[in-house]
């Protein structure tokens, strides 16, 4: 007789997950910086960083210093902690089969038309 155990995933940890986590924080920040329609550049004077470090930190390849995320929060006009995502949303995040697929389309230099296939393929994976 065998007896077939249920095989539990490994717990990753925090450290595991730097990368989803800060590229959260960075869409974050690019979604408010937006909604109060403020260019990188005038970000990145007000702040007093070069626009490239206001670009790296929004894509999360930058991995933002607390003393900058709290003047960001300030600029921003939002809480810091609005920008730092919960546990629970950065597992979902980097476990996500598909992380973010919509970005890469819109960044390729396929047609409208193989875009949306490619989109529809994607979906219903």
């Amino acid at each position: 007789m065998y007896i077939c155990a249920k095989i539990q995933p490994k717990q990753q940890t925090l450290a595991e997950y730097k990368e989803a986590i800060y590229k959260i924080i960075g869409e974050r920040i690019k979604s408010q910086r937006e909604s109060l329609n403020i260019s990188q550049l005038k970000l990145s004077e007000k702040l007093d960083i070069s626009r490239s470090s206001i670009s790296n930190i929004e894509v999360g390849r930058h991995q933002i210093p607390l003393h900058v995320l709290y003047e960001i929060s300030r600029v921003l006009e939002l809480d810091t902690k609005e920008f730092l995502p919960t546990y629970g949303e950065i597992v979902s995040f980097a476990t996500s089969e598909i992380a973010d697929y919509s970005n890469f389309l819109k960044s390729s230099k396929l047609k409208e038309e193989q875009k949306e296939k490619l989109s529809d393929v994607l979906k219903n994976i």
